[in-house]
This record gives C-alpha cells, structure tokens and sequence, in this order.
C-alpha cells in the first residue's frame, strides 16, 4: 500500500474533528471552519506532520438533514492533500407527525486527491426504520457502498445491513451502532461507540470501534478510540484539541492509524453538532397540558415567550422550571396547535424534537400536539 492514501484519511478525521452525534434543534443551521495542525503517525510508516484549514456546512429540518465538509492539507514534505465529502437524508412519518416511526433514505459521496498521485472516491446509499422516543430510540436498515482508487483499476462494493440505539439525557447523547459489513465476499463486522457532552463551554465527544478482518489464520481484530473536545472562549471561537485512533477505509482501501491535532475554530454562531438522525416527535398527554406540564428545553436563555393561534398570536411568558426548562402556564385542550418562540426578545425558534411546517414567509411555526 502506498504511503500516500493514509494522511488523506487521517487528515480528514482532523479537519472534521471527528463530529459525532449531539443533540440538535427541530431545524437549523451549522458552518464552522477550523485551521490548525497535526500528526499522523502508522505502524509501518514514519510521522507525518501537517497543516489543514477545513469547513464543514451542515443543515437540517423534520424532514431532511444536508452536510458538507471538506479541507486542504500541507505536509512539511510539501505535499498537500484534499478530501471532501456530502452526505443528504431524508425521512417520512408514514403513520403521521405524533408517531414514533420514521422512514430514512439517504446517501454521501465523497473522495480525495493527494499530490503524490493517489486519488479515492466513494458513494453510499442507505435506508433505515426508525423508532423514536424522546429520550431513547433504534434503528434498523442496510446499505450498499461503492469505491474506487487510482492504484486499482477494478471498484470495491460492499453491503451493510446494520442496527443502532441512541439514549439521550439533558447534556448526553450516546450512541452504539453495529454492522455486519460484507466487501468483495469478506466479512468486516463492526462496532462502534460514542458519547457526547454538551455543557457550558465544552462540547466533548468520546468514541470507539471494534472490527474484525478476515485472516487466513482467523480473524484479525481492529480497535480504535479517540475524542475531541471544543472549547469556546469566545461565542463564535474555540480552541479544539482532538486525538486517538481510527479505523482503516476497508472500501478505498486506506489504513487506520493514530494523530493529534490543535485547531482554532470559527463559526458564524455556536450550534450543537447536528445529527443524521430522523427528529423524535414531542407530544404531549391531555393530563401533562391540564397539570401546567407542557415544557420546552431552551438553553442559555433569560427570558422566553411563546405565540401561538390558540391566543391569537400575543405573546406569552413562559415560567423557568428548571435549568433550560421552560413552562406553559396556560392548559390547552386535545388538538394540534401552531406556535412559535421568542428567545431573549431577539430570536424565533422552534423548540427540539417538535415538528414544524412552513409559516409561509420563509420561516417556520411549531405543531404543539395534544393528545
């Protein structure tokens, strides 16, 4: 195998800093760009160290999730790299908004050029069924995956029948995904982890993984585990420091290895990593709503009200019940109601995990449903 694939791939995790699952809203928005540098280092190959400026775009609302990320490397040899990757999803509600069951298709290319002359691409297609809860969910599907690099003259296929849970508290995501990965007749079976913390001024992500590869005297086993931790010292600016290990791209056929890395990131605004995940519905029992239990978690907030048609869109308080909890004071009957939030007197939002539908000015208003 050619030196050249492996600081392509590792550089690629850098430069994303390995963005795993966190909480996100109902719809938003993420563009961060980070510049910093790294060390690369492999079993059978000297370190390498580098310097890499990559951005990332990411978008999503109920219905469909959008990403885009990718970066330029230098390496103190003088050669330099490039890789990116897009990725689209989308998702339907066969039985209706209020139910937890979501239908997922989705998609990514992407690939990489290196100056040595060694060039990858790839391209995936998947489809999953979601279960959905507000603090707990699964996943069930299969993909298939195609790739190529410039040293082989013949494509790599794959399929990648898979299963997944996530439990997510307050500040925690955590997430454990397996796949039983099948590549040109070989089996690649995978396990994969992560935990994600968001608090203050720290976003924290841990992960691991565990593969087996097939061997003429066994199996041969693969692990890795590594984490990134964000610190935003100023609201559109953190100082981003990420290390560990990562596998091997068993389709382009690029090993795993080991790095480090600092990075300054910068950002329009501070948003959580947006996961590509199918949005859990909020609905709320006729007895939560009668009992003043109809609560929206905002963060970082001093004041929040609410405007909805039951009230002719006047704007309401809502009552602080815990830390980024917020309370509506009025009981509401069994129905399904537009509302929106107004945050801090200065922006409109619709809250986490609540279904939205165009306001028909470019924006969006919430579904509150009552059951």
């Amino acid at each position: 195998m050619t030196s050249g694939p492996g600081p392509v791939v590792a550089l690629l995790v850098v430069g994303t800093a390995v963005f795993g699952p966190a909480r996100a809203s109902a719809q938003g928005s993420r563009i961060e760009a980070d510049l910093g540098g790294s060390r690369i280092e492999y079993d059978s190959l000297a370190p390498l160290d580098a310097f890499s400026i990559s951005a990332l775009g990411e978008w999503q609302n109920e219905s469909l999730f959008a990403r885009a990320v990718g970066g330029v490397s230098r390496f103190g040899s003088a050669e330099w790299s490039a890789q990116g990757r897009a990725t689209l999803a989308g998702w339907v509600a066969p039985a209706g908004n209020g139910s937890p069951v979501r239908l997922e298709l989705g998609g990514s290319a992407g690939g990489s050029h290196y100056s040595g002359g060694f060039d990858t691409g790839s391209g995936s297609l998947d489809g999953r069924v979601h279960l959905l809860g507000r603090r707990i969910g699964a996943w069930v599907g299969a993909g298939a995956a195609t790739a190529k690099n410039s040293e082989d003259s013949s494509s790599v296929t794959g399929l990648m029948p898979g299963v997944g849970v996530w439990v997510r508290g307050r500040s925690l995501l955590g997430t454990v995904g397996y796949v039983h990965a099948r590549v040109d007749g070989d089996m690649y079976p995978e396990l994969t982890a992560s935990l994600t913390l968001t608090e203050g001024s720290l976003d924290l992500t841990l992960y691991g993984g565990l593969r087996s590869w097939p061997g003429d005297a066994g199996a041969l086993d693969e692990t890795w585990v590594g984490a990134t931790a964000a610190l935003w010292v100023l609201p559109r600016a953190a100082l981003v420091l990420s290390g560990g290990g990562y596998g091997a791209d068993v389709l382009q056929g690029l090993p795993g290895g080991q790095f480090l890395s600092v990075a300054l990131r910068v950002t329009p605004r501070r948003v959580r990593p947006i996961p590509v995940t199918a949005v859990a519905p909020i609905v709320f029992t006729l007895e939560e709503a009668r009992a003043g239990q109809i609560v929206f978690e905002v963060e970082g907030a001093s004041r929040v009200e609410i405007v909805g048609d039951w009230n002719g869109w006047q704007r309401v308080p809502l009552s602080r019940s815990g830390r980024g909890r917020w309370a509506l004071p009025t009981p509401l009957e069994p129905g399904t109601y537009r509302f929106n939030l107004l945050v801090d007197g200065e922006r409109w939002l619709v809250p986490e995990g609540v279904p939205s539908i165009d306001d028909g000015f470019g924006g969006a208003v919430g579904l509150l449903i009552v059951e």
